[in-house]
């Protein structure tokens, strides 16, 4: 049975969802699919059940985001992706991480308790220089995107983002070729000859 958690942030007025862990998606107070998630999308079981096939050449990624739910989400989908995956909710736990533990790829939160990515990036630059960095935000702009760019990231991704766009992006940083679903309605033809 899957535990609700209410989300009264992301609830638009009069209307109240439910977040089902089990099933990663929010529903509405009917019970109706909501189309959108905390990162923009339906996580569908179809796509989070289907593997990698890639077993093993996933990366470690390290995710700092201070919103509970929100990392919870991402921790999820990255490791049904095959990533191995560690999160720490501040700038702080970020660097004391990064000096135990080297990742191939930082998913960073602009904006933390303790800090911002602007002052957080140099530093995390200083612990490993060649680190991969996907900077996400709810507040986006121009002006933030240029100076986080400047600081050497990898990608910029305003919130809520489509999941496959992260998947798409994952998938070539990992150096893996994008697998592509088959539809429903195909019925693969078997040739017995």
């Amino acid at each position: 049975m899957a535990i609700g958690l209410a989300v009264e942030a992301l609830t638009p007025p009069g209307l109240q969802q439910r977040y089902d862990s089990e099933s990663l998606v929010f529903r509405n107070d009917i019970g109706k699919l909501n189309e959108q998630s905390v990162c923009g999308t339906v996580l569908g079981m179809e796509e989070l059940g289907q593997a990698a096939a890639f077993k093993g050449a996933g990366m470690k990624i390290l995710i700092v985001e201070d919103e509970i739910l929100q990392a919870e989400i991402l921790t999820r989908m990255l490791r049904s992706w095959e990533h191995e995956v560690v999160s720490v909710d501040s700038g702080q736990q970020a660097l004391d991480r990064l000096e135990r533990d080297a990742p191939d790829l930082i998913l960073l939160d602009v904006f933390l308790p303790d800090t911002t990515a602007m002052e957080l990036i140099p530093q995390l630059k200083a612990i490993q220089p060649d680190a991969r960095i996907i900077t996400l935000t709810g507040y986006s702009n121009r002006e933030l995107e240029r100076k986080l760019r400047e600081l050497g990231i990898s990608y910029y991704m305003a919130k809520p983002f489509q999941r496959d766009e992260l998947h798409s992006i994952l998938e070539h940083m990992a150096g893996r070729p994008r697998v592509q679903k088959l539809s429903r309605t195909t019925n693969p033809i078997i040739n017995p000859t």
